[in-house]
Parts: C-alpha cells; sequence; structure tokens
C-alpha cells in the first residue's frame, strides 16, 4: 500500500515537473500570451455564439462549479464539461461535431460524463437551430474557464460502517476484466494506448450506469470513478507516448485501490 502511494506520488511529481518546464517557456512571452488571451476573451464575450449560450443555457448550466449554488444546479457547470470532452476532442471542429452530437441526440451510450447522468440525468432532447447550437459549441470550446481543484485520490472514499461495499458479480467482473486489461497490456503504438483507455472507460461506464446502485452505495462509487475519469480521457486522447504510459501507471495502481473499499 505505501509502495504504490509512493509512486503516485513520483508520479505527480514527475506530470508537475513537466508542467514547469512548460510554464517556463511561455513565461518568456508572458506579457504577450495575457494579452492575446485578454482579446481572444473579449471576442468571446462579445460574440453572437455567447449570447446565445446566456440565453438558451444558463437556465441549467453554471459557467464554473459554485458550491454556494450547489442546491441550484440543473445540469454540469460547463467548465466540467470542457474537461471531459477536450481531451478527447482536441481539435475544435471534432469537439464542435462532438457537443453538437450529443446536444441532439443525448445518450448513455456515447456521453463521456456517466457520472453527470446519475446526479442530473440524461439531457432532454429537444429541437435546436444547428447553426445557434455550432456557434454555441465553438464558444464553449474557446472560452477560458481556467480550471476547477481537482479530486484527490480516493477522496472522501470510506467502507460502510467499517465493511467493504457490496457491488453484483456483474459489476466485480467488469472491474476485474478493466484490471486484468491492464495489468496483461503491451503496446508500442500510442492507438493501442488509446484504444485502451475507450475500453477501460466503456466497462466503467457500464457502473457508474448501474441505477441498481443508489444512495451511499453510488456516492461512493461515484467518488471512485470520479478520481480516475480524466486519466481514461487523456489516455484515450494523448499523442505522446510518454504521458500514455504515465497515465497507464495511474489507471493500474487506482485500480488496485478498488478491493480497499469494494467487493
Amino acid at each position: 500500500m505505501k509502495l504504490r502511494l509512493l509512486l503516485v506520488v513520483l508520479l505527480m511529481m514527475s506530470f508537475i515537473s513537466c508542467k514547469t518546464d512548460k510554464e517556463e517557456k511561455y513565461e518568456k512571452n508572458d506579457a504577450a500570451s495575457t494579452e492575446e488571451v485578454s482579446k481572444i476573451d473579449e471576442v468571446v464575450y462579445a460574440s453572437k455564439g455567447y449570447e446565445l449560450m446566456k440565453q438558451k443555457c444558463f437556465i441549467c448550466h453554471f459557467e464554473r462549479p459554485d458550491p454556494s449554488r450547489r442546491d441550484q444546479m440543473l445540469a454540469p457547470p460547463f467548465l466540467r464539461v470542457q474537461e471531459h470532452y477536450k481531451p478527447t476532442y482536441p481539435k475544435k471542429e471534432e469537439f464542435v461535431t462532438a457537443i453538437m452530437a450529443i446536444v441532439n441526440n443525448p445518450s448513455e451510450e456515447n456521453t463521456l460524463m456517466p457520472g453527470t447522468i446519475r446526479k442530473f440525468n440524461l439531457m432532454p432532447k429537444l429541437v435546436y437551430d444547428q447553426e445557434e447550437l455550432r456557434l454555441i459549441a465553438e464558444v464553449l470550446y474557446d472560452i477560458d474557464y481556467g480550471s476547477a481543484p481537482k479530486m484527490r485520490m480516493n477522496q472522501d472514499l470510506r467502507l460502510n460502517k467499517g465493511k467493504k461495499w457490496k457491488l453484483t458479480d456483474k459489476s466485480m467482473g467488469q472491474i476485474n476484466a478493466i484490471i486484468k486489461n491492464l495489468d496483461n497490456f503491451e503496446a508500442t503504438e500510442i492507438s493501442a494506448f488509446n484504444q485502451l483507455g475507450k475500453d477501460v472507460f466503456s466497462e466503467a461506464k457500464v457502473i457508474m450506469l448501474d441505477d441498481s446502485y443508489e444512495g451511499e452505495l453510488w456516492d461512493q462509487i461515484h467518488n471512485f470513478f470520479s478520481d480516475i475519469e480524466g486519466n481514461m480521457h487523456e489516455l484515450m486522447a494523448t499523442n505522446s507516448m510518454d504521458e500514455a504510459n504515465n497515465e497507464l501507471t495511474i489507471l493500474k495502481i487506482k485500480f488496485e485501490e478498488f478491493s480497499n473499499y469494494f467487493e
């Protein structure tokens, strides 16, 4: 257990180091970058797409998480939508196409946010003007919401009165299949890593969408998977072998923790 946690710490330190290197490169042009971002923000907030977003989307969606208005949330904040969809669809046109597709035809099968569906239910299928929807999706891609605090590993996870939470045989079989798939995975092509991320996410999504889990049990399942959804999405989308191997290692470590809380 201590060894696994040490590995996580070392991996996180490597990510911080990589980000620091990137930040140092950007700091050289900090003034220019800030001015450029500011101009982009001005254009985005003055755009027709943002006006449409305010008119048609803010009824249900906040722009950023707001703990003080948690009870008023009817749908996920747009920052969270960005966090789930941009890693998988980093190119603007791919992102816009994916957002338009899920809005036009909301489905559990195609969603990248299964925890959100369990929390807020599936988005209703409505008729949208496609040009307006495209403008909104483009703004959702362009707008800079910054970032929100990430959940830490196993945050809020706890046992059921000192005992492990009981899952169905089907769910445990899916978890065991995920762990086996991760442990046995070997590849030299980035496309294989991307496919692994999709396969792991597909198996995990079935568990997250299982409506037989309710109350505190579902909360604990949600807490576990909320901590690793980002890793799965990064593995699905990355073009870097170093990053792919890092995400694979993190997923292996985190899924090993599953048996500490569930059986």
